[in-house]
């Protein structure tokens, strides 16, 4: 035991340099993209309190958590292409089993994710299948699920179940008259607890170990096999309560919820400086990441409407570039 504390706390140190890095050039790439967007559109009043909230609102209930559970997923060394169908099949579940019973609707929708977590680990660390292979079969089940299931929506109308419209201080906050969603509350939370897991627990030090190096992190006596697991299902489990934030907050799911959003996801954790071959990275990097998408998104309704919206997708795709390629050896090589 006292080996393999000796040996993680060398990996984090080792880790540390590039980590410090990787976030110094996201906050920059952030701040300045606040910046320039401040004084851009300052008739738009950009830079307001309530504009930042409704960044934030964005954020919490769009599939922005999506991100932070990717990052448990890559920083193992892995990948999960199935957050964004689960995001959608929560939601409708929710709705579905809620008619019968408010609370056994949310802890059905929650299901979801850790079930279809469960199934992921069991084909990537017991049949030893590809996690881009098994989480990509999942999407496309759990997406079939959502067609048979919902036809077209599912109105939520119980109001336990539409907890997620709640606001917090309202008229206590200057500039925030409407109050705080509780979402942006969750978000937040949510942040710092993954952010304690991955930096403050000997779980996060082994997810280091596990996805920088697994057969080292095999031979200091890690249990690769049972982190990767826990990884899938926090991301599993993520993803389903986000989708049943939205559902709550929206009043409804809906067939296209969490289109492609497990592509934005892998995109915020790049954005943010996560090494997409796993075990390097900061969960403060993906919550930056995870704002310039959605300020990017932003800007985007503040353009003429002659201006198609795939630009954005075509910016996204240069700033994921641009993230991986600073990532590279080539590009840190000594001269």
């Amino acid at each position: 035991m006292e080996k393999e504390s000796k040996a993680l706390s060398a990996v984090r140190t080792d880790k540390a340099v590039f980590k410090k890095m990787a976030l110094n050039k996201t906050f920059l790439a952030f701040l300045l993209l606040c910046i320039l967007s401040g004084l851009i559109f300052r008739d738009k009043h950009f830079l307001s309190l309530e504009n930042a909230m409704n960044i934030l609102l964005k954020a919490s209930k769009n599939g922005g958590l999506l991100a932070l559970g990717m990052t448990f997923v890559i920083l193992s060394g892995e990948i999960d292409l199935s957050v964004g169908a689960v995001f959608a099949l929560s939601g409708v579940v929710m709705g579905l089993v809620g008619e019968v019973n408010p609370f056994l609707g949310i802890f059905a929708g929650i299901m979801v994710g850790v079930l279809t977590g469960a199934m992921i680990s069991f084909l990537v660390c017991k049949m030893r299948i590809s996690s881009w292979i098994a989480s990509l079969s999942m999407l496309f089940a759990l997406r079939g699920m959502v067609q048979i299931l919902a036809k077209k929506s599912v109105a939520i109308k119980d109001p336990v179940l539409l907890f997620a419209k709640a606001k917090l201080f309202s008229n206590l906050i200057p500039g925030v008259s409407g109050g705080i969603s509780v979402l942006i509350v969750f978000f937040f939370a949510f942040f710092f607890l993954c952010r304690y897991l991955a930096e403050n627990t000997k779980f996060g030090m082994r997810l280091y170990a596990s996805g920088g190096n697994e057969e080292a992190a095999k031979l200091m006596g890690i249990q690769v096999k049972k982190i990767k697991s826990i990884a899938f299902f926090l991301s599993g489990f993520i993803a389903a309560l986000s989708g049943v934030f939205l559902a709550s907050s929206s009043g409804s799911a809906t067939l296209s919820a969490g289109n492609l959003y497990e592509t934005y996801a892998i995109a915020m954790c790049a954005i943010g400086g996560i090494q997409l071959s796993g075990g390097q990275g900061k969960f403060s990097g993906t919550f930056f990441g995870i704002l310039i998408y959605y300020i990017i998104n932003t800007l985007f309704t503040y353009l003429p409407s002659s201006i198609s919206v795939h630009w954005q997708s075509i910016i996204m795709g240069i700033l994921v570039i641009l993230s991986v390629a600073m990532q590279s050896e080539i590009f840190h090589q000594k001269k």
